[in-house]
């Protein structure tokens, strides 16, 4: 059979091949769009060589075992500067929580107390460090139970704890940034920058649940942060938040901001439903937060004997008196100024890395 009029013998043929050819093409561009787990396009397993390099390199498991690597040296080399007598408020801060944390039981209703007199007649008299969850102090009891009679080793087993946690919080940090910034480098640079600062290396392995303590429960609600913004999971959020209220209150200076900030923005652009989470998250937190902190001051108002005031309750006035706007009986009072010029250097501190202070002399 011939051709068709005005078409070249073969012509049919060549269309057949260059349809052929035009589905490989297509098969191929769809195993390239594949997506992996940073977003960036990548090869499919079974597409040959012309695999993304770039997004294989964004999203290598190589920087989280680097992160590991760096935590592993905290713990191996978190004792060399000793476990007694450090320099600044280390060790003492480090004693008081540990008297507080050893000091929790049910014969004083969990109470937090770095100290208790006995008069003549066996009254009772405490002095209160109540201010705070109690979930921290409670931990560090636990991880301190298994040597009771071993002052060495219970300081030991909570300095581990405090390293634990520091190792935690970097890596949540971490996570979070490979969600928001899609490169896992980059994650990785951000954060051995940021926990290598000398205050993040100084306060590591203090016993203390206003420090790494603290700084977990910050990262981990800057955790759940990034998913809501990536993911939009709100629920992750507000569980976070309540498990980071439980271990301290620092981490209201990242809600804060969060909460206002976004509500802002909400209402400017007339999201209804952006303007409920962040209004329902603004009332967990203080709702929460107020809930932790009534039980603190109900457990010392009992401590105490009912008989004093809560405006008078040691914590109650330590809480008003670090605001520095009211007077109260301490000798010493707080000024704004001097706090604000102290804080401004201690914030300039925190962003050089620890070697260049400790070891290069900088300050």
């Amino acid at each position: 059979m011939s051709a068709p009029q005005g078409r070249p013998p073969g012509a049919v043929g060549g269309a057949t091949e260059r349809a052929a050819t035009g589905g490989r093409t297509s098969a191929l561009r769809e195993r390239i769009a594949v997506q992996s787990s940073d977003g960036e396009p990548m090869i499919d397993p079974g597409g040959g060589k012309t695999a993304d390099v770039g997004a294989r390199w964004r999203s290598s498991a190589l920087p989280l075992a680097l992160l590991f690597l760096a935590l592993a040296t905290v713990f191996l080399f978190g004792g060399v500067r000793g476990y007694f007598y450090q320099e600044g408020d280390h060790d003492y801060i480090t004693q008081n929580h540990m008297t507080v944390a050893m000091n929790l039981s049910p014969e004083h209703g969990f109470l937090g107390f770095y100290r208790l007199t006995l008069d003549g007649d066996g009254n009772r008299t405490y002095e209160p460090y109540n201010r705070f969850p109690v979930l921290g102090h409670v931990l560090i009891k636990l991880a301190t139970l298994p040597f009771p009679d071993d002052l060495s080793a219970r300081l030991s087993a909570a300095r581990m704890l405090m390293l634990a946690f520091f190792a935690a919080a970097a890596t949540t940090a971490y996570l979070a940034l490979c969600g928001l910034v899609r490169n896992r480098w980059a994650a990785l640079a951000a954060t051995l920058l940021a926990f290598s600062s000398y205050y993040a290396l100084y306060y590591n392995d203090m016993v203390t649940t206003e420090g790494v303590v603290g700084l977990f429960g910050m990262m981990l609600v800057f955790h759940g942060m990034a998913v809501y913004a990536t993911e939009g999971r709100f629920g992750q959020l507000l569980a976070k938040t309540c498990v980071a209220l439980l271990l301290d209150w620092h981490v209201y200076a990242l809600l804060l901001p969060f909460v206002v900030l976004g509500l802002a923005v909400a209402l400017r652009r007339r999201d209804g439903e952006a303007v409920r989470r962040h209004v329902v998250l603004g009332v967990v937190a203080v709702g929460f937060g107020t809930l932790v902190l009534a039980a603190n001051f109900t457990r010392e108002y009992v401590a105490l004997g009912g008989e004093v005031a809560v405006a008078e309750l040691p914590s109650v006035e330590s809480m008003i008196w670090r605001t520095g706007f009211f007077k109260t009986k301490r000798e010493r009072e707080i000024t704004w100024p001097t706090l604000a010029e102290q804080q401004l250097g201690r914030i300039g501190i925190a962003w050089v890395p620890y070697a260049a202070i400790h070891f290069g002399g900088v300050l």
